[in-house]
């Protein structure tokens, strides 16, 4: 009897025998097949963004089980190497090579990588910041996936995973994709060119796209008017309508999702929304998000200020 697993970076499925019964099992079927440390293969759930244990039963797991191959020997150049400390394991030895973040702070690719995988698998945080007492910076991705010496399937997991953080995370702002429909989360305020690492590694190639008209990225891009106009026209046209169950009146039919910007109409029911593409929760009358689940403004049943129409330029 078959089964099948695929690598993050594939994209074909290979055939294991299927002799196995746990995660554990078939990580060692996997590394053995590949050639590769057990250690170093995880078997993940990219939809919930989760590295499965190595006891859970592989009974009920979708076909073909998605895997991602590790580093067993992060590497990094040796411009970057100080004799600095490690500042999470003050491990100073020539043994475990140290370099220094962008802060000035310093530690090996190993504890880069664990601390990093340790922050967005425990955390709901959208952005790694360094450790040191009294420094707070935040290294950017590309920063840590070029010194901890990341695979691409680590690189493909884990952007995901930060991306996952960012919906979860009800003040970050993400926008979906596109050309694939991936939640991505944009680099810096104030840059609208984001990347999607998924299309990227379909197509062999950066894909960009801009964050504010969705279109694809070229070098000096600007917005479409024809784009934003169309966008913004079909805003101003809707209809007001009443929201019944929060005795709201002149409350504009059509939004546009605060958070991730997608075209949303209102059916029935009360005020609250939740989007259907970033699930991000908020009023529809008001526009402000809920908090922990919770609308600010008042109960779904009671009444609150209505916004105007939304500007697509803000």
């Amino acid at each position: 009897m078959k089964m099948q697993f695929q690598r993050l970076s594939s994209g074909y499925p290979s055939n294991i025998t299927w002799d196995c019964l746990s995660i554990l099992d078939a990580k060692k079927n996997i590394a053995r097949q590949s050639g590769i440390s057990q250690y170093s293969v995880s078997i993940v759930d990219m939809e919930d963004g989760i590295i499965y244990e190595d006891d859970r039963p592989l009974s009920g797991l979708k076909l073909p089980l998605q895997v991602m191959f590790g580093n067993e020997n992060r590497q990094f150049p040796s411009y970057l190497n100080t004799e600095e400390p490690d500042m999470l394991t003050l491990d100073d030895s020539e043994d475990e090579p140290r370099l220094k973040m962008s802060c000035g702070h310093a530690l090996s690719a190993d504890s880069l990588f664990g601390f990093m995988k340790l922050e967005l698998m425990t955390k709901t945080v959208n952005a790694i910041r360094c450790p040191a007492e009294g420094c707070g910076s935040e290294w950017r991705m590309q920063e840590i996936i070029r010194k901890a010496d990341m695979t691409e399937d680590e690189q493909i997991f884990f952007e995901y995973r930060i991306s996952l953080n960012a919906i979860n995370k009800e003040d970050t702002p993400t926008s979906s994709c596109p050309s694939c429909g991936s939640f991505c989360q944009r680099q810096a305020e104030g840059n609208a060119q984001v990347n999607c690492v998924f299309c990227s590694k379909s197509e062999g190639k950066e894909f960009n796209f801009c964050w504010d008209c969705k279109s694809l990225w070229y070098p000096n891009h600007r917005c479409s008017n024809a784009e934003l106009e169309a966008f913004q026209r079909i805003l101003n046209e809707a209809p007001l309508k009443k929201l019944d169950y929060s005795h709201i009146e002149g409350v504009p039919s059509k939004r546009m999702c605060p958070n991730c910007r997608s075209l949303i109409e209102h059916d029935s029911m009360c005020k609250e929304m939740t989007c259907i593409k970033c699930k991000f929760k908020f009023c529809f009358s008001c526009l402000k998000p809920c908090l922990n689940g919770t609308l600010q403004c008042s109960g779904y049943s009671r009444k609150c200020s209505v916004a105007p129409v939304q500007n697509v330029q803000s």
